[in-house]
């Protein structure tokens, strides 16, 4: 009699060899599904990709192939499920104090003015957050530039689609080899060590509130923002979803608020009014928040 350990050999080797190319009707279904759902602008040079990806999952899963699969989040599957095929599709990739400019410009040209405002609050959102190294970052350096946050009223909203990636960011526990960005003042003053590797401060999580959003719903919150991270995030939409997402973003800050986005994006052309006050970072002119 085979014993059961073979057995399940020789049924994951069997189920590796059902997962075939993507065929292009194939592909544009699942497009139109992430477009319909989150926005997302899958080009055909992503084939390969999603294709990697969804074979993997589709192996370790109950779904005897991709068109089984396919028709599954076609058809009217648990929220969950469509979830974890965005954490599929999607990449989060992130790390504390990533594109350090965006933190130099706040440091010299943001802080200074608010704290001349005579202000004692502060609005900041992370619309991305990942794994929570963004909203850590600007926590982190608030604090740094605020000298405390006891006399301060800070609220950081920090969101994401990833469930994945939310649970990692409400546990604020990294590898200590995440810290290589980060100055050591702020390793020794910002972390705990803990048996996995760091953990946030609980001073600084306790300014952090974490919510799943999906950018293309509505959005609960009503702001004003001070400033808006909107990092890499852009890549993944098609122009009209861009500039949509950037009125939207207008509306929710203060006037001489900031809208961040990533150094490989930009906002030049979109009908909304900000200036630019340094590559990839808007000031809003005008209008109400």
């Amino acid at each position: 009699m085979t014993d059961p350990a073979t057995l399940w050999a020789w049924d994951h080797l069997a189920r590796s060899t059902v997962t075939t190319a993507l065929r292009p009707n194939q592909f544009r279904r699942i497009a139109a599904l992430a477009k319909e759902r989150w926005g997302l602008h899958l080009t055909e040079k992503k084939t390969a990709l999603v294709q990697n990806r969804m074979a993997k999952h589709v192996v370790r899963s109950e779904f005897e192939s991709l068109e089984d699969y396919i028709r599954h989040l076609s058809g009217d599957p648990p929220e969950q499920d469509l979830l974890e095929f965005f954490d599929l599709l999607s990449t989060n990739t992130t790390s504390f104090f990533r594109e350090s400019r965006h933190f130099d410009f706040l440091a010299e040209q943001f802080y200074p003015g608010l704290c001349a405002s005579g202000a004692r609050s502060l609005r900041i959102w992370s619309a991305a957050c990942s794994n929570g190294a963004e909203p850590y970052s600007i926590v982190m350096h608030a604090e740094q530039q605020l000298k405390s946050l006891d006399s301060w009223d800070i609220r950081v909203l920090a969101t994401d689609l990833s469930a994945s990636a939310l649970k990692h960011a409400k546990r604020g526990v990294y590898q200590t080899a995440a810290l290589e960005g980060v100055p050591e003042t702020l390793q020794r003053n910002c972390f705990v060590h803990d048996g996995e590797g760091v953990r946030i401060a609980d001073r600084l999580r306790r300014v952090i509130a974490f919510h799943q959003l999906n950018l293309m719903d509505a959005w609960p919150m009503k702001g004003p923002f001070d400033v808006i991270f909107l990092r890499n995030v852009m890549i993944y939409f098609d122009p009209a979803t861009r500039e949509r997402l950037v009125s939207r973003m207008h509306s929710l800050l203060r006037p001489g608020g900031y809208l961040i986005v990533g150094s490989a994006e930009s906002i030049s052309g979109f009908d909304a009014s900000f200036r630019t006050a340094q590559p990839a970072v808007y000031e809003k002119i005008g209008g109400a928040a």
